[in-house]
């Protein structure tokens, strides 16, 4: 089953580099479901990566591209990872 949460913060997406995805309160409730090593997609672009990092005593996590050439970047701003972007955790 797959979990949709929303990012609220936009945050730069360097090529290769880790994007944190930051939640709400109500998304947050996802966290402690996440798994290091999760496939995550950035809905709009289908970019995909891994969770690489869990913040469970925050409202964050960040997720690495699949590959070392990649993006994990929303395909409206290029280069950021938008507020209300949505990521798909399969």
């Amino acid at each position: 089953m797959a979990t949709i949460v929303t990012n609220r913060k936009a945050s730069q997406a360097l090529r290769g580099e880790a994007v944190k995805v930051t939640l709400d309160a109500t998304d947050s409730a996802q966290l402690s479901n996440m798994t290091i090593g999760q496939v995550a997609t950035v809905d709009s672009s289908e970019n995909v990566g891994y969770v690489s990092r869990i913040d469970l005593y925050g409202h964050s996590f960040q997720v690495t591209p699949n590959m070392p050439n990649s993006y994990l970047e929303s395909e409206t701003e290029k280069g950021y990872l938008s507020n209300s972007e949505i990521i798909i955790l399969a």
